[in-house]
């Protein structure tokens, strides 16, 4: 069977797209931020792992972020639990090349043959795509839903069938919930349909109806958490304010810190608590702000729609350009020098594209600019970056390719008017648009305390103490770098170090839990359980939930032998980590020491289960020790050294059942192994007395 004609060029180049994606994931396993993802994209994860894990709801409060592509993740998660950072990514540069053949499908329908095979091309070399599809944001399902959605609502425009405006619709409603930025083009396209009599409005109720379907479920969820309505999320009224009030340059340039957090608690501390009580004083505050300064505001609209077209990718949380360092492919097509590509030259040229298209009256051409139109205010509303006006990007591309198409047609008919009647404008758009330079990853204070973060995570604490140090040298004031300085010295036994930084950062900012926490561990590594709980109270203080400050102040009891407090604290941890092996075995010696021995199995057969460790097999025997089970209690020790074979309790107690059962020689030999090693006062006097003992 022969391939249709119409499919042939889409599916080679679903094909051929798909090569340099997955030769950009084989390189991105080099990042350091490849499997340890940083500020939205981690909570993206740890949201879907909650979610994988067992809590479908999806927490407890309103969706703060569009949940869409956090349930996606969620299942990528549960399916592939041990290689998800690979699957996801997988799926996305699947993705990646299904917006290649989208596209060419939108512009064939829009343009014809020729121009989307230009467009499709384009697409599937474009860097930015590639670079976006190896993150964990929702990038390239929002691309994928929104070409969907033009491809169907021209099928509707064209033959009017009641299927094609139900899918119309439900593709509307899941691209709201993953990025609700489609909800103004939606809105405008139907005042656009009536006013053009392009559809009744049965196709229209249709569309509609169908959209909310899909949105409702997840306005009840967050209703059920709250009683103020949140239709999808509860994130867009802060990212409103940030991008319109008279302070834009500082707010939009806020990274995860001290002034980040003093931000949207504000709501808080005017007495707000819910949701969208938050939400509504942020989106109050930019409304105030743009009746108060009307004209001020019109600038900073011109101040944002500029940086929206200009070349340079600007960041959201992260540098785009530090991830050229770990791939050739991302070098070659993605780059900031003199022209910033792609987009430094795919934004002029799709900006002469929809000048040239206006004498286009066709109702695909009408719904692609209708789309640029809608989706580059619905940006604007709010600031422009990289990340955000990526779901434009294909279309753009479906632009720029038919302002190439005629350029090039005036040349070859050397048309020499038209010719430069093109060439010109598009010249100064070039130098206008690229004029702007990305500010160096060298430079950004956030990426190195990124860097900084991922190392901590990954134990790697000399190189996290070298990027804490650095994000400090740029920007003296940043309070998380200061605070993850204070725990790389922790880690490397520092702890002077340690303590001065972690110090300073508790006053910089006294009321960040961690902080008071770290310096609580500090002095317990140091012996100084006095100032240790002094911190470790003021953290709970702070945090009466903090599972962190729970696990270290009921370890710090049960130090002191004040076993029967430390046990609720420890219960606390658990509840907050129930996967922590040592909090669970921590809680069995609580327990143990309190004289509950069922409690005590209980616990260490759960820290067994989280993790084969000697210390829970030992902490096991010596209860079976206690109750007389010397077999029970034997099997056990005989396990602890299958994993550790020289594990010094293992060999004591082995030593003692083997003195009990009148094999002293054997006990001895125990005995010495281990102090051939190192001391041990309990392994000199069980020695000791056996010696006494055999004496004659």
């Amino acid at each position: 069977m022969t391939i249709p004609s119409t499919l042939s060029f889409p599916g080679a180049l679903f094909l051929a797209a798909l090569v340099p994606r997955l030769g950009y994931l084989w390189e991105h396993r080099a990042s350091p931020f490849f499997a340890a993802p940083v500020v939205d994209a981690r909570t993206f994860l740890t949201k879907a792992q909650a979610i994988a894990g067992g809590d479908l709801w999806g927490g407890p409060e309103p969706f703060w972020q569009p949940p869409l592509y956090i349930y996606l993740l969620a299942f990528v998660c549960w399916l592939l639990p041990a290689s998800y950072f690979v699957g996801i990514r997988l799926l996305h540069a699947s993705l990646g090349a299904l917006t290649c053949a989208l596209v060419y499908f939108v512009a064939r329908r829009a343009f014809g043959e020729r121009i989307a095979r230009i467009a499709g091309i384009a697409t599937a070399a474009c860097g930015s795509f590639i670079y976006f599809e190896g993150e964990l944001l929702a990038v390239p399902v929002e691309i994928v839903l929104n070409l969907l959605l033009l491809h169907r609502l021209t099928i509707a425009l064209a033959h009017g069938r009641q299927r094609d405006w139900l899918l119309s619709g439900l593709l509307a409603g899941l691209s709201a919930l993953t990025r609700p930025n489609i909800l103004l083009f939606a809105a405008v396209f139907c005042a656009w349909t009536l006013w053009r009599k392009s559809a009744v409005w049965s196709q229209l109720t249709l569309f509609t109806g169908i959209a909310l379907l899909v949105v409702l479920p997840v306005s009840w969820r967050n209703w059920t958490t709250e009683p103020d309505p949140v239709l999808i999320s509860a994130n867009g009224g802060v990212n409103f304010y940030i991008g319109n009030n008279a302070d834009y340059h500082h707010t939009v340039s806020l990274h995860p810190g001290m002034a980040w957090e003093e931000m949207v608690m504000e709501p808080v501390r005017v007495g707000h608590t819910t949701a969208a009580a938050k939400s509504d004083f942020f989106l109050r505050k930019g409304l105030a702000y743009i009746a108060a300064e009307p004209f001020e505001w019109l600038g900073l609209l011109a101040h944002k729609a500029y940086h929206f077209w200009s070349g340079p990718e600007l960041k959201r949380n992260q540098d785009i350009y530090y991830a050229r360092q770990h791939s050739w492919i991302l070098s070659l097509l993605l780059w900031d020098w003199h022209l910033s590509f792609p987009f430094g030259l795919i934004g002029p040229l799709s900006l002469v594209g929809l000048v040239l298209s206006l004498r286009e009256r066709d109702p695909p051409v009408a719904l692609l600019r209708l789309y640029v139109l809608c989706y580059t205010a619905s940006v604007l509303l709010f600031f422009p970056a990289a990340r955000y006006r990526m779901p434009l990007l294909p279309v753009l591309i479906v632009f720029a390719a038919f302002a190439t198409w005629c350029l090039y047609l005036a040349i070859r008919r050397k048309n020499r008017p038209i010719v430069a009647g093109l060439t010109v404008p598009l010249a100064g758009l070039l130098v206008l648009l690229n004029w702007p330079r990305a500010a160096p990853s060298a430079t950004d204070a956030q990426l190195q305390f990124d860097l900084g973060e991922v190392h901590l995570r990954q134990g790697d604490y000399a190189l996290a103490e070298h990027h804490s140090t650095r994000a400090l040298e740029l920007e003296p004031n940043y309070n998380y770098a200061r605070h993850n300085l204070a725990v790389a010295y922790f880690h490397q036994e520092r702890y002077q170090d340690s303590e001065r930084e972690a110090l300073a950062t508790a006053a910089e900012n006294p009321l960040r839990p961690d902080t008071q926490v770290l310096l609580g561990r500090i002095y317990l590594a140091r012996n100084e359980s006095q100032r240790a709980a002094v911190h470790l109270r003021r953290a709970l203080d702070i945090e009466p939930d903090s599972g962190m400050a729970r696990y270290y102040y009921g370890h710090l009891l049960h130090r002191q032998g004040r076993h029967a407090q430390a046990i609720p604290h420890l219960q606390a941890a658990q509840t907050w980590q129930p996967r922590d092996f040592w909090i669970s075995y921590e809680l069995g010696r609580a327990q143990h020491r309190a004289g509950n021995e069922d409690a005590a199995l209980v616990q260490y057969r759960r820290a067994l289960a989280i993790e084969q460790r000697p210390q829970a097999l030992v902490a096991i025997a010596a209860l079976h020790l206690i109750a007389g089970r010397r077999n029970q209690a034997r099997t056990h020790l005989q396990a602890a050294l299958e994993l550790d074979a020289e594990n010094p309790e293992a060999l004591i107690n082995l030593a003692l059942l083997d003195y009990q059962d009148g094999n002293s020689a054997k006990a001895l030999d125990r005995l010495d192994r281990i102090l051939a090693r190192r001391p041990s006062p309990q392994a000199e006097r069980l020695r000791a007395e056996i010696r006494r003992q055999e004496a004659p």
